[in-house]
């Protein structure tokens, strides 16, 4: 087994600079990794010093392995700053295009909205019915 290593700088920056400049991109981090999310859906982040983009069409030709598992519809570019600059956009921007075709992921209900509700009202006793 691998040990895991944390995403350099330079692979922060170098995807950074790649994201489309679009008010729809949100980037956060995920497992202490970069991504991006279009419509709450994530269409490309960064795992180790791999790249990962959502494109089912070449997901079958370059596998994106996570803990023992494939990620659907995910390629993995293994050694991703030796991806040139202008291809590591076009990998990302590819990734933006397909999943904006995607219905929009309904958002996580927040910790408030998922506290405990109050105790409903007490009901009355049911009397037995003597027949």
């Amino acid at each position: 087994m691998s040990s895991w290593t944390k995403v350099s700088a330079d692979l922060a920056a170098a995807f950074d600079a790649a994201l489309p400049r679009s008010p729809l991109v949100e980037r956060r981090q995920m497992f202490g990794c970069p991504c991006a999310f279009v419509n709450g859906q994530m269409f490309a982040g960064l795992h180790q010093e791999r790249l990962l983009v959502r494109l089912p069409d070449e997901a079958p030709k370059r596998p994106c392995l996570m803990m023992g598992r494939t990620m659907k519809e995910y390629a993995a570019f293994d050694g991703a700053l030796d991806l040139d600059g202008d291809e590591f956009k076009a990998w990302v921007a590819r990734g933006f295009a397909y999943t904006q075709t995607l219905p929009p992921k309904a958002p996580k209900a927040t910790t408030a909205a998922k506290a405990v509700k109050p105790p409903a009202a007490p009901q009355s006793p049911r009397r037995a019915v003597k027949k």
